[in-house]
């Protein structure tokens, strides 16, 4: 994709919603519809030993409790930082993305006795080579100005040997040239596979759109599932790796 400089875009916050259903689904980042109120960063608070993510209702065996029929493999120990994008009861729904090699991310839920509030402002600046999981990458680049230059990559089915050798991987690109408002920033895939402002040809659902949040030590991105072939997405939580990883 040909970068061009696109204008500021003015974003609207994204909710931090009820859970409602959010036993049954625990969102990685809120839905591109949501509005007025943003991802929270959270850490696991001090003293904690190992503070495992919880199954939903969906899991069964009544679900959300802190049973070990419901404890997830995965777990989290004292000041490691998570990103919550939903809150019901005792629970949030939280997501942890580790650094180099894997980039590996887990979503679920995490009891809210175990975290504790920490400072939400972005650590560094937009650059870096953001990874989420093997099949998820954005890099960052300064540009002229207060501009930034953004080229992702997104597979479906790239991890899977099976799909490997039928060929049936999909893929999926974004990119562009645009001025941040702040910790947030937003486009929309234009003519050419060029980038334009976010809300670029309103009544068309099919146009590829991203939404970008610094959170902490994390790159937060959410798409409309158009950025790519079937099942292909960026939303995800990022950490900053190094260039060629």
């Amino acid at each position: 994709m040909r970068p061009i400089t696109l204008p500021a875009i003015l974003i609207a916050a994204t909710l931090l919603p009820s859970l409602a259903a959010a036993q049954e689904t625990c969102y990685v980042v809120p839905t591109l519809g949501a509005a007025d109120s943003a991802p929270q960063l959270k850490a696991v608070a001090p003293g904690q030993k190992r503070v495992h993510f919880i199954k939903g209702a969906s899991g069964g065996q009544g679900c959300p409790n802190d049973s070990a029929a419901c404890r997830m493999k995965g777990y989290l120990v004292a000041n490691d930082r998570v990103v919550v994008t939903a809150i019901q009861g005792a629970y949030a729904c939280a997501t942890f993305t580790g650094g180099a090699p894997n980039f590996s991310s887990t979503t679920g839920l995490l009891p809210l006795s175990a975290l504790a509030d920490t400072p939400q402002a972005a650590e560094g600046d937009w650059t870096g080579a953001w990874r989420s999981g093997d099949e998820q990458e954005i890099d960052i680049r300064k540009a002229a100005g207060n501009a930034i230059a953004i080229e992702g990559n997104a597979t479906y089915g790239g991890d899977d040997p099976e799909r490997v050798a039928r060929g049936a991987i999909n893929a999926g690109q974004i990119g562009g040239t645009l001025t941040p408002d702040g910790d947030r920033a937003a486009f929309s895939a234009g003519d050419d596979g060029e980038a334009a402002p976010y809300d670029a040809n309103p009544g068309d659902d099919s146009v590829c759109r991203v939404r970008l949040w610094r959170v902490g030590p994390y790159l937060l991105a959410a798409d409309n599932l158009m950025c790519g072939g079937m099942n292909v997405s960026f939303t995800g939580v990022y950490s900053r790796g190094k260039p060629g990883q």
